[in-house]
């Protein structure tokens, strides 16, 4: 039988970790023009990455939140890998690439998909475990926060994205 997790624990940090970097350097690899990093950058590509940046910055809010037994941190983090790790970075690059491998950004580019499809998943599963075990109240705040920050990116980079011609 699956033996009772603690709120934080190192397996889950790391994998917390992994799943980040993966998307951290997806973001960084796009940021090479389609949000406007060249000369200038509009108002809308401003706040694109203002969005992307308060989101990587918030998410060691729950990380950190989670190793002292807040229920809701715990959500919070499933939000953000299964939304913008798993999803965002992991099956939407997928999906918009050809399969097995990209042109784009090689081999860094098929790298962080699937990285991010893996560790999204992993880092979301044992979130979610982690968050059964526990007991007591669910603090609704960090999950809601999350899905706000990580929807407001979401919508930011659709409507300020300017994808090169293929």
């Amino acid at each position: 039988m699956w033996e009772t997790p603690a709120p934080m624990t190192p397996r889950l940090l790391l994998l917390q970790i992994a799943a980040l970097a993966f998307s951290l350097l997806g973001y960084l690899l796009l940021a090479r023009g389609i949000f406007g990093t060249g000369k200038e950058v509009s108002l809308g590509q401003g706040a694109t990455l203002a969005s992307i940046a308060i989101l990587y910055a918030w998410w060691l809010s729950p990380m950190a939140a989670a190793t002292s037994g807040v229920r809701g941190a715990l959500l919070a983090l499933v939000v953000i890998d299964v939304l913008w790790v798993f999803l965002g970075q992991g099956v939407a690059g997928l999906a918009l690439c050809a399969l097995p491998l990209c042109p784009d950004f090689v081999p860094w580019g098929d790298a962080v998909r699937y990285g991010s499809v893996v560790f999204g998943a992993w880092a979301a599963w044992e979130a979610r475990r982690s968050y059964r075990a526990m007991t007591g109240a669910t603090q609704w705040a960090p999950a809601i926060t999350a899905l706000v920050i990580v929807v407001a990116s979401f919508a930011l980079q659709g409507t300020n994205a300017q994808l090169p011609p293929r």
